[in-house]
């Protein structure tokens, strides 16, 4: 249950870090507090999965933490692009050659 919530709060960061990116393309302005709240997430969501994979076992709590931000890293550009791709977004966020 730790690692399921270590992988969450890791998805969760790099997420917020997508939002965050001035490339996205949102046609909406984003408000302060969502910006702000972004942010929050980005620094804190890393932090609280550290505090929460040290629990039990500090040595590999470490190595968790490593290998689930790994994996949410990867598995959360995936999702991202996949998302792109149905929107039709895929080619507007990279500039013409």
């Amino acid at each position: 249950m730790i690692m399921l919530c270590g992988l969450a709060l890791w998805a969760a960061a790099f997420w917020s870090h997508a939002f965050l990116q001035p490339r996205r393309g949102s046609p909406f302005p984003r408000s302060a507090r969502t910006v702000l709240a972004s942010k929050l997430l980005r620094a804190l969501g890393p932090c609280c999965a550290l505090v929460l994979c040290l629990i039990h076992n500090p040595a590999l709590g470490v190595l968790y933490w490593l290998g689930l931000g790994g994996v949410a890293g990867v598995s959360t550009s995936l999702v991202i692009a996949v998302l792109k791709q149905k929107q039709g977004l895929a080619g507007i966020s990279k500039p013409p050659l």
